[in-house]
């Protein structure tokens, strides 16, 4: 059974019973996400508070699922749990510079219902969604052109060092891009959720899928915003003919997304 538990915390959760896989497993607690029922399993989240000897309160989402399966290249017929995964996934993307939640537990073992696993995150204290703080930002007028640049550029620069390790998102909507408005001058922003996150060797296809989730789902965002956000992501100030097809190509996906949507709500 493989078993991750960060030396950061151990001795918190040792105090409060929350060392081993058998103690995580059997929590008993509100939902913060019903559990989804699908592949032959579920899967769900918890909110936990723990106190520290200090009287620090420390968030963390337990997340717990049993039978979800991807089915890999070296596991093409047994698979391995998406969790398995997504834990590989948020320590690839740390050790490579991005954003991320930082890891606090993780284990699987075999069951007769199928592969249980845990995985345990710290929660993201002063973060928003993207869209959240984007409405709220871009459109104050008390905001300094600066700090709505620094807005974009955090975003962009964050998504790019995602793709730029190689990992395309897959659902790369602005509530999985979080922000920190603490600073105005400096926001932070981390990638969360990577349960459909994939490893993609070309660079196109990294950018098309995730640059098109992420402009259709902010329709509020003008025209100047967009642009700014696509040159801080490709790190130029004047884009090229090839970067320019690119930014057409984007733009093409998210109007196809788009009235594909409205022809689903539609029937």
């Amino acid at each position: 059974m493989q078993t991750y538990i960060s030396p950061d915390v151990k001795n918190l959760l040792e105090a409060n019973q929350l060392h081993d896989f058998e103690h995580f497993w059997n929590y008993r607690g509100e939902w913060f996400e019903s559990p989804n029922h699908g592949r032959g399993g579920w899967s769900g989240v918890n909110r936990l508070a723990l106190m520290s000897l200090q009287g620090n309160e420390l968030g963390l989402f337990l997340k717990r699922q049993q039978n979800y399966i991807r089915r890999t290249f070296l596991h093409p017929f047994s698979g391995v749990s998406t969790f398995s995964c997504e834990f590989k996934t948020i320590r690839h993307l740390f050790e490579s510079g991005v954003g991320v939640p930082k890891l606090v537990f993780f284990s699987e073992k075999p069951s007769d219902d199928g592969i249980q696993a845990i995985l345990v995150t710290e929660e993201l204290h002063g973060y928003r969604a993207l869209d959240e703080v984007a409405r709220e930002v871009l459109f104050d007028p008390a905001r300094t052109r600066a700090q709505k640049n620094a807005l974009i550029k955090s975003a962009a620069v964050t998504v790019r060092k995602l793709h730029d390790a190689g990992v395309q998102h897959r659902a790369l909507h602005p509530k999985h891009l979080m922000v920190n408005m603490d600073d105005p001058d400096a926001p932070k922003s981390v990638v969360i959720d990577f349960e459909k996150a994939r490893t993609k060797f070309f660079a196109i296809r990294r950018a098309l899928r995730d640059l098109a989730t992420l402009n259709r789902d902010l329709p509020f965002v003008g025209g100047k915003a967009r642009l700014c956000f696509f040159k801080h992501y490709l790190g130029v100030s004047t884009l090229s003919f090839g970067q320019k097809m690119l930014c057409r190509l984007i733009m093409r996906r998210s109007r196809k997304r788009m009235r594909k949507s409205a022809l689903e709500v539609m029937v």
